[in-house]
């Protein structure tokens, strides 16, 4: 399995997860370019919406990502990410307040996770660096073993 975990997020890419609401507050309060950029891509913050915004370099300076409204969402939502994602290093700047950050990146890691041994060598998976105060070791031996099942 590819480690998809990583320690430390310097020059890590940051991943806001945001609900509608949340997506409404973080857009009025960014940079006209984000706004209007998540204008044009019809960003609204809507469950499984990914919006990579670009610097002015065009390569990506920050992601938002959707999910639904509230206490309503799980970490485990966050398992469709790492597919909508270019290879690079991500780390999460902002999550829900009620969501574990050790569950997110285990959903993260499951969501990453491809059964590649027979394949050749492809493009790399996108990689997180593990939130501050989360153990790597256990985050990722969950992983594992899950992969392993």
């Amino acid at each position: 399995m590819t480690e998809v975990l990583i320690d430390g997020g310097e020059g890590a890419i940051p991943v806001h997860v945001l609900d509608e609401a949340a997506a409404t507050a973080f857009l009025s309060n960014g940079s006209p370019f984000l706004t209007r950029f998540a204008q044009q891509a019809q960003f609204k913050g809507k469950a499984g919406q990914v919006l990579i915004a670009p610097d002015k370099d065009g390569a990506p300076e920050q992601v938002l990502f959707g999910v639904a409204a509230g206490d309503r969402v799980d970490a485990m939502a966050l398992r469709a990410l790492p597919a909508k994602l270019p290879p690079g290093d991500y780390r999460f700047a902002l999550l829900p307040a009620h969501l574990d950050p050790a569950q997110a990146a285990l959903a993260w890691a499951l969501g990453a996770y491809r059964f590649d041994r027979y394949k050749k060598a492809g493009e790399p998976a996108p990689r997180l660096a593990v939130p501050e105060g989360v153990s790597l070791a256990e985050v990722r031996s969950l992983a594992h073993a899950s992969a392993l099942a």
